[in-house]
């Protein structure tokens, strides 16, 4: 029997699983990490960390993930990570584009090159939404109706420390 995990990511708090979720099969490990951008290297997450830890162990034989991007948005950090997964013996299967990094116990070069090119234009995907945030900043900002935070201003610790974000922050790292 396949020892299987299943890897999800969400970049942010705010977002669901549940697109990822309906791919979910029982008898899979689930491993989970939310509110994780997928710029932060796979080996440094929370829960990445536990599941390449349960692949050195030999506990896992195949990890899945819905889309490439999940695994990461940089195309050497991706790349790595899947060396590193094939050092342990453990083939990934990326579920949207039905491929495989192993087959047989062997490196499938068709799926080096896709995974090449679709972490590639994962990274860009990340890089031209930056790009159109910061575009739209400057257009809003050249017409007034941007300004941000006022120059010189200043805010207590105390009010500062009650923001919802800054509380929400504060449970997850407590």
């Amino acid at each position: 029997m396949t020892r299987i995990a299943y890897y999800m990511r969400t970049s942010t708090y705010l977002q669901k699983t549940e697109r990822q979720d309906e791919k979910t099969e029982d008898g899979w490990k689930v491993y989970v990490d939310k509110g994780v951008s997928g710029r932060v290297f796979f080996a440094e997450r929370p829960m990445s960390k536990q599941l390449l830890e349960d692949a050195k162990k030999g506990l896992i034989d195949e990890v899945k993930v819905i889309h490439l991007d999940r695994l990461g948005r940089n195309t050497e950090d991706v790349l790595k990570t899947i060396r590193t997964f094939h050092d342990y013996n453990v083939s990934i299967h990326i579920i949207k584009q039905g491929i495989h990094t192993l087959v047989d116990g062997e490196e499938n070069i068709t799926t080096k090159l896709l995974v090449t090119i679709l972490s590639s234009i994962a990274e860009m995907e990340y890089n031209l939404h930056k790009e159109r945030i910061l575009e739209g900043i400057r257009i809003a900002q050249a017409k007034g109706k941007f300004k941000g935070r006022a120059k010189g201003s200043t805010e207590s610790i105390e009010a500062w420390s009650q923001k919802p974000n800054v509380q929400k922050v504060k449970t997850l790292l407590e």
